[in-house]
């Protein structure tokens, strides 16, 4: 199963990737289907795309994500 990032995701809260700590425990898992690198001009690389099997195994590793964009949106509500 493939998770398509268009499709609920409200915001992307850079502090979940700031470190490879939340893409390691996938890593952790075996649950990385596919990775690439992806260059700037000068062919340093700038973004790390890494594509991720969901599961009954991972889905709850992206509970704080969801948590954080309900209390956005209650905050959004309450506004």
């Amino acid at each position: 199963m493939h998770w398509n990032c268009s499709r609920r995701v409200s915001e992307l809260y850079t502090d979940f990737y700031t470190t490879t700590e939340f893409t390691d425990q996938f890593k952790r898992l075996g649950a990385v289907l596919e990775e690439f690198e992806v260059k700037d001009h000068g062919k340093r690389p700038f973004l790390n795309i890494k594509m991720i099997n969901l599961n009954r195994q991972t889905l709850p590793l992206y509970r704080r994500l969801n948590d954080k964009n309900k209390a956005l949106q209650n905050l959004k509500k309450s506004i």
